[in-house]
């Protein structure tokens, strides 16, 4: 009985000790898979750009690649997996009112997607375009994809330039910010890492703006990847 006692504790010690390993090494594979940065913390659902035929268009605060690039759509636009299988298409229609059938998941995450008649804007974090002979390497749902180059009408800016050409908007995560500065909107004067020189702007320069004060000052404007500002265009 003694003999049967021991041997029960013993197992029972055995099964513990296997659990709390496996759990152990689950744990470091989920750390050592994790990508560095891949979340933002301001990252929600609060994000969404636009919903069109049922697809929700959101951006992100992690910034991906070397800058954004811009599609200029005038014919059919394929988008492919690393692979070179097939992930969407972006379909010019005869409809008025709705100028792209977009063939794409119903959520998709990228810079900025606008697609009705009046914005069509179609613009997706990027690699430099040199990096392929063929394809754009784009992102969308955080993920590498392919548009080819010789096929399509292309823009791309680095993140200075892209920033510069927008407004930035201050949040909450800005450090040393009032609630009265993040009612403004800015110009990007100088960008050098992480720092950002700021200066509100009037009417004048954008309908959108509805407070202003004179206001030129430093801010941290991204932690390492993940951007702690808004950029808005005057569309």
């Amino acid at each position: 009985m003694c003999f049967s006692l021991f041997s029960s504790c013993m197992e029972h010690n055995e099964i513990k000790k296997t659990k709390k390993n496996a759990n152990k090494n689950l744990v470091k594979q989920k750390n050592e898979n994790k990508e560095p940065f891949n979340e933002c913390s301001l990252d929600s659902i609060k994000m969404l750009t636009t919903d069109y035929n049922g697809i929700k268009f959101y951006t992100e605060n992690r910034l991906r690649g070397n800058g954004v690039v811009e599609l200029i759509i005038k014919k059919n636009v394929d988008i492919l997996n690393l692979d070179k299988t097939l992930f969407g298409s972006i379909i010019l229609n005869n409809i008025e009112e709705e100028v792209y059938d977009i063939k794409l998941p119903k959520v998709i995450v990228a810079r900025e997607i606008i697609p009705d008649i009046e914005h069509r804007v179609f613009s997706f974090d990027a690699e430099q375009p040199e990096m392929d002979k063929e394809f754009l390497i784009v992102y969308i749902n955080k993920e590498k994809k392919l548009i080819s180059k010789k096929a399509n009408r292309y823009k791309f800016s680095s993140w200075e330039v892209y920033i510069k050409s927008g407004f930035v908007h201050l949040t909450p995560n800005v450090s040393k910010t009032t609630k009265e500065e993040q009612m403004y909107y800015y110009q990007a004067l100088k960008i050098k890492g992480d720092s950002m020189q700021i200066k509100s702007i009037s009417k004048t320069s954008c309908d959108y703006v509805e407070e202003y004060k004179n206001v030129t000052k430093w801010i941290k404007w991204k932690d390492n990847s993940c951007k702690l500002i808004t950029i808005d265009f005057c569309y």
